[in-house]
């Protein structure tokens, strides 16, 4: 047997060496390979196979003592073949193990995400912002839109945006960021964490929890837009003013800022009469104590004052009045105030005396006293239609 005929011998199971070598490293790269997690996206590149070059003539007397064993060449292409094979794969792998710091979303430091998320805030992006939040709203409405926000950053926008470098990276982290919001300065902090190699906030809105008020039954618009039947919904950062679409109400504390997410605002739920609403109880008391002092009777209805009666005779309903004095108060002057959390009453205080006169039936007693009341009540449930009563607290 030749010396070539040997070292093609000399290896494992009849493979020469260097192709134990080059087996040794396809079985770990191909190890590798399996390393990978299971739902990583492998792209699979098959490399052009170079034509291997002509084996060497091998001499006569070689051939006749120990004849080649083809196998030993086959396992050496299929070794190189392999090599070739991973090595085209590990070129598509390396580069899909980095996510794409360009694309939204992907932030390789807690400073960048901080950054990046109020640069989308505003820019009126509210899906660009979403995705710097690790938090998701439990539901996308109208309020979380890119055209919400647009609207309210126009009206009260987000500048001079500064997020200084050198801050901790320790996952979680507070990252501080300054910026004006309509013209006030912030000085904000966001809880970022990361996730894998990329950072997130672990909160990009507020929500805002308004059961209290959807349960009083009154119509609300937040810059301009309806509630409808909402009775939660989620905010950027911004100024917002809340109103009601009941033209007698007034939301107590209108205005509405969020600074930032993580900052504990709180809502004031509450109603006040509108000045609308309060000039319609005005009118509409005076015009009922108007019809009261009208009325012929002992004792009208709803008007809080009132004759007892006599015990000489019955009063002749024809010659009843009623007068007010003339230093009496002017009742349109009066200001009302919801009655408790009613959105649909109304009380105001007054004192209001007026004057009885009458004359018995058989016209030999004249009668007079006084009657007075102190508080107005006003039920505006239809405001097209107020009822008013006059009565004693």
């Amino acid at each position: 047997m030749t010396e070539d005929a040997d070292s093609l011998t000399e290896g494992t199971n009849g493979v020469p060496p260097e192709a134990d070598d080059m087996a040794m490293e396809a079985d770990d790269m191909i190890s590798g390979a399996i390393a990978m997690p299971e739902d990583y996206p492998v792209q699979t590149v098959i490399a052009p196979v170079p034509p291997l070059s002509p084996a060497p003539a091998t001499p006569a007397h070689a051939i006749l003592e120990s004849p080649p064993k083809r196998r030993n060449h086959t396992a050496l292409i299929i070794v190189l073949v392999l090599i070739v094979l991973l090595a085209g794969s590990a070129i598509v792998f390396v580069p899909r193990l980095l996510d794409d710091p360009d694309k939204p979303g992907n932030a390789v430091s807690p400073t960048e995400a901080v950054q990046e998320y109020l640069t989308a805030v505003a820019a009126g992006d509210a899906t660009t912002a979403l995705l710097y939040s690790s938090t998701k709203p439990s539901e996308n409405t109208f309020f979380t839109s890119d055209e919400f926000l647009a609207s309210v950053m126009k009206d009260s926008p987000i500048t001079d945006i500064h997020v200084p470098d050198g801050q901790p990276t320790t996952s979680p982290v507070q990252i501080q960021a300054t910026y004006a919001l309509n013209g006030e300065q912030v000085e904000a902090h966001f809880t970022v964490q990361k996730y894998g190699r990329l950072w997130r906030l672990d909160i990009g809105f507020l929500p805002l929890n308004l059961t209290e008020l959807a349960s009083r039954g009154v119509p609300l618009t937040v810059n301009g837009v309806s509630l409808d039947t909402l009775n939660k919904i989620y905010l950027f950062p911004g100024v917002y003013t809340f109103a009601t679409l009941d033209p007698m109400l007034d939301v107590t504390a209108p205005t509405f800022i969020i600074d930032y997410p993580e900052n504990p605002t709180f809502f004031r739920e509450g109603f006040t009469l509108s000045q609308d609403g309060i000039s319609a109880i005005q009118q509409a008391a005076a015009a009922h104590l108007t019809d009261c002092l009208a009325l012929k009777e002992l004792q009208p209805a709803g008007c809080g004052f009132g004759f007892a009666g006599t015990s000489t005779g019955e009063v002749d309903p024809a010659t009843i009045t009623w007068k007010l004095a003339d230093d009496a108060p002017d009742i349109s002057a009066i200001t009302p105030t919801l009655d408790g959390n009613s959105t649909t009453m109304a009380v105001a205080s007054i004192q209001i005396d007026a004057a009885f006169e009458g004359i018995s039936i058989d016209k030999r007693h004249v009668y007079e006293g006084t009657s007075s009341f102190n508080t107005v009540r006003a039920d505006f449930s239809n405001p097209d239609d107020i009822l008013v009563t006059f009565g004693t607290v």
